[in-house]
């Protein structure tokens, strides 16, 4: 079985934007079963190393089922603004029927064509989608990042970093390259190149890799 036949029941490939979630509980039961039930720990670890704090404006890029926006949400409190953003139409629309914070908002769009205005935001993650997104549409993507954030605002991105044995067991269902294209330190020249600041690599305990980088306050 190939990788992207693995991957039909949960997303469809739109060839202009990248992989889009079809099938939510599909996705959902992918998740629990790869983050073996600990994805909550692992949405702490993201909003932690956001630095969102009470009163910011945070940014979820493909944000799927909205787990992470309700989760930065709830740092930056009613007196901040946690957005979503997904090119899901199906998922938006799941996000926005569940989700009735006042501070909360879905948008429906692609990473690499934020409908969102310049420097709105404090925080913006992006977590296991980077490698949804056709590759020579990537750059457009980060440079949407750095386009949303304001100066001294913070990035992160995440992609699946798993250890040697999980890469053992999925390999059965993934291409061998599969893990090379989620390897996200492949963007850290990249995002130096757009004028982000402090680069920093974290290894999850949670088979995935976390790149934190700065937008500098002072821009050149």
């Amino acid at each position: 079985m190939s990788r992207n036949q693995l991957l039909t029941p949960m997303f469809v490939d739109d060839a202009g934007t990248g992989l889009v979630i079809a099938g939510l509980r599909r996705y959902n039961v992918f998740t629990a079963l790869f983050f073996l039930g600990r994805h909550r720990r692992l949405l702490r670890e993201f909003v932690a190393l956001s630095g969102a704090r009470p009163g910011e404006h945070a940014l979820d890029i493909g944000c799927g089922p909205g787990k992470l926006v309700r989760a930065l949400g709830a740092a930056v409190g009613s007196r901040g603004t946690a957005v979503g953003v997904d090119p899901s139409a199906t998922a938006i629309a799941d996000n926005r029927g569940r989700d009735r914070a006042a501070h909360h908002r879905y948008e429906v769009g692609p990473a690499q064509e934020l409908p969102l205005p310049d420097a709105e935001f404090d925080a913006v993650t992006c977590t296991f989608v980077m490698h949804h997104i056709p590759e020579p549409q990537r750059a457009a993507a980060l440079a949407q990042m750095w386009r949303v954030l304001r100066p001294g605002g913070r990035l992160l991105l995440a992609d699946a970093s798993p250890t040697p044995r999980m890469r053992a067991v999925l390999s059965v269902f993934h291409d061998a390259d599969a893990f090379v294209q989620t390897d996200i330190r492949q963007y850290t020249d990249p995002l130096r190149d757009l004028g982000f600041a402090e680069l920093t690599y974290t290894q999850s305990r949670d088979q995935t890799g976390i790149l934190t980088a700065v937008k500098p306050a002072q821009l050149p």
